[in-house]
């Protein structure tokens, strides 16, 4: 799995993806701010992307972009997400597993 992020401190670009391990992911959630414009994201293996906005202290949101044709249509969002859960999503995600049962995506 790879990510990128802008927590305000660091800057990995979504162009440039770097490699994490699902434990290393699950501590950069554990460790990430609720600084303004913030965001977190995963891309798998299936070349599938999700990302985070970490609103306060234990709310999240999920922004799934859509693309087709290699162009961003639209995003799938949840905007009701304890860490806990987001932590949940991102294990199924790094597994391939079916993440998107954890979570109500409304477009």
């Amino acid at each position: 799995m790879k990510y990128y992020k802008d927590d305000g401190k660091e800057l990995i670009n979504g162009t440039n993806p770097k490699e994490i391990s699902v434990e290393d992911a699950l501590e950069e959630i554990d460790a990430f701010s609720t600084t303004e414009g913030n965001f977190i994201g995963f891309i798998n293996e299936k070349d599938e992307t999700i990302q985070f906005h970490k609103n306060e202290e234990d709310a999240w949101v999920l922004d799934v972009p859509v693309v087709e044709n290699g162009y961003f249509i639209y995003s799938l969002k949840d905007d009701d997400l304890t860490t806990e859960k987001v932590k949940s999503i991102v294990k199924k995600f790094f597994l391939g597993e079916n993440w998107q049962s954890l979570c109500s995506l409304t477009k």
